[in-house]
């Protein structure tokens, strides 16, 4: 099959095997709590403010703090950093574990957990990711790797649902700890590679804000902010359609999941023949509407139609997007960091400017506003070019 003989020759580099083997025990343990997470905020804190504070200042952190972690990947190396990464995840997931006791102390410790582990993991692994990844075939390469992240993300929020039913919190979050730091066995295996950011601290707030980069910066935030609207309020209104009940919301989860994975490798081979920017303009005018439909979801039916529609549109947006942004950064050269530096402080600022924006209409509007303001922020992904 023609297909088949395409993958044949992907031609993976074994710089990339590692860093995506030990990323994806990263997901599968983040996806077993990631769903779920909103719930425990909002259950313990019964205020949607305390719960956006949260976000909002692990956000703000990040932003402030991503420049520093640049300098710091200048001095240990990329690898080591990565390394290093891992070990923020035990007291952020213990906090976690420890969150029902005192929600607003351990809050606060896995903001500041959180903020180190972001800081010294992302701009690594994108950058490594870049510089491992083939020019040629990059569509294809990374196709393969999203399809079997989603295949064990099928999987991951239907173990989680099932924790919740049987055990608690505390113990889903144990769980999710030990599969992530398993991550750290591949990446001990990363070829040791060298990048260095040139800027410094206050030299990065200036070409952060330098006219240059405003598209770049504007379709990125808008990627923060739909990011944060559908990993944080859209589980939180399903929760609410399904009774509140943990394992019909895995279960459910997964099934959408499931039906994405094919279709995802037959785009892999379409990344290639086409231009991807093209493709990201069609998978926005699609993820755009998904948004809209689901702000009109009132039934378990439509949760799952409307999922399956958002899930064909994500496929073409999320694969093609992705895709674009390592070619970019690897077309950048020496400055791949720079850029990927960057690209993270965007997504972050997106993120807190919508969740202010969302703090202000949940005084007056239902939970179905943010998926209004989450169509028309996607829009604004078509600037990246």
């Amino acid at each position: 099959m023609p297909l088949i003989d395409d993958y044949k020759k992907i031609g993976f580099s074994k710089g990339l095997i590692s860093l995506w083997f030990g990323k994806m025990f990263l997901d599968f343990g983040g996806n077993i709590f990631a769903l779920f997470f909103p719930i425990l905020l909002y259950t313990h804190f019964e205020s949607y403010n305390l719960m956006i504070a949260y976000f909002v200042l692990g956000s703000i952190f990040y932003f402030f703090a991503a420049p520093l972690g640049a300098k710091a990947m200048n001095v240990i190396g990329i690898k080591k950093s990565i390394l290093i990464s891992n070990i923020f995840r035990i007291p952020y997931f213990l906090a976690i574990y420890k969150f029902p006791e005192e929600p607003l102390l351990y809050a606060a410790i896995a903001v500041v957990s959180v903020t180190f582990m972001r800081s010294s993991f992302w701009l690594p692994f994108q950058t490594d990711s870049a510089k491992f990844s083939s020019k040629k075939n990059r569509g294809k390469q990374f196709s393969v790797i999203f399809s079997i992240s989603s295949a064990l993300a099928i999987v991951a929020p239907i173990i989680g649902g099932f924790i919740l039913d049987t055990w608690d919190f505390g113990v889903l979050a144990i769980v999710s700890l030990c599969v992530s730091l398993l991550s750290t066995i591949p990446f001990y295996f990363l070829p040791e590679t060298k990048e260095e950011v040139s800027w410094s601290y206050r030299e990065t707030f200036k070409y952060f804000f330098h006219p240059f980069n405003r598209r770049m910066v504007v379709a990125y935030m808008s990627d923060g902010a739909v990011g944060v609207i559908g990993g944080v309020f859209w589980p939180l209104f399903i929760f609410s359609i399904f009774d509140e009940k943990f394992k019909a919301l895995g279960l459910v989860s997964g099934g959408i999941l499931l039906v994405g994975m094919v279709l995802r490798l037959v785009m892999g081979g379409l990344l290639d023949k086409f231009k991807k920017v093209k493709l990201v303009k069609i998978g926005t005018f699609l993820s755009s509407t998904a948004w809209l439909l689901k702000a009109a979801v009132v039934t378990t039916f439509h949760v799952f139609a409307v999922s399956i529609y958002h899930t064909l549109a994500m496929i073409v947006l999320r694969t093609s997007l992705d895709t674009l942004v390592y070619e970019k950064a690897a077309d950048r050269g020496h400055y791949i960091d720079e850029y990927t530096l960057i690209k993270e402080m965007s997504i972050h600022l997106g993120r807190v400017l919508i969740l202010l924006l969302i703090a202000g209409l949940l005084i007056f509007l239902p939970m179905q506003a943010t998926f209004i303001l989450a169509s028309v922020a996607t829009l604004f992904i078509i600037l990246l070019k």
